[in-house]
């Protein structure tokens, strides 16, 4: 690197001018210093990128366990029955026909758990949602050893999971844990949060 400074100093003390070979010499230890910056903005972008990604996956979980802790317990409960495309909801849910439409029905615990569905339609009399989509195979249908929980937030935005269990050593509290996938550069990632809600 001292020759090249020493080379360039060489050029601007010369009062002759330069010649087209000194031009391509001084070009060429240009782009040669270049190559290296180049390569530090590269990286720094991917880095930028993936963070970006992380910090927006943690977002939403944080988001998801704020809901979750705020909402009133007859938002969860444990599941009456259910067929390939609807789920029953515990008596205590709202009586409203449509109230909870478009809201979110998370499997929480037991059979099933991890699937995440909208709901596309609700009958108050019943008590039953009509989901977006058909739960996975019969095999993990919600059946009454599964945990739900109802919320109002956009699921299209990441891949969730809830996970609810009763806290140790504590009978009114639950341990409440979201796990929100993301993509990073064509690999599946994942982010938790854990907290405990209060039973009300």
């Amino acid at each position: 690197m001292a020759t090249a400074v020493m080379f360039m100093r060489k050029l601007f003390e010369n009062r002759r001018g330069m010649s087209l070979l000194e031009v391509l010499v001084a070009i060429i230890l240009l782009g040669l210093a270049t190559i290296p910056l180049l390569n530090f903005f590269v990286s720094g972008n991917a880095f930028t990128a993936r963070a970006g990604n992380e910090v927006a996956a943690l977002n939403f979980a944080q988001e998801l366990l704020e809901e979750i802790k705020s909402i009133p317990d007859n938002q969860i409960g444990k599941v009456q029955g259910s067929t390939e495309s609807t789920i029953k909801l515990e008596p205590r849910a709202s009586s409203v026909d449509g109230y909870y439409k478009d809201w979110v029905v998370a499997l929480a615990g037991g059979t099933g758990a991890g699937q995440v569905r909208r709901i596309a339609a609700y009958n108050g009399t019943t008590r039953t949602a009509t989901v977006d989509r058909n739960w996975d195979n019969r095999d993990v249908w919600p059946d009454t050893t599964t945990t739900y929980v109802l919320l109002k937030v956009a699921a299209d935005r990441y891949p969730f999971r809830i996970s609810l269990a009763d806290a140790p050593g504590a009978q009114n509290l639950r341990t409440v844990t979201v796990t929100v996938y993301y993509q990073d550069r064509g690999q599946w990632r994942e982010v938790s949060l854990t907290t405990d809600k209060l039973r009300r």
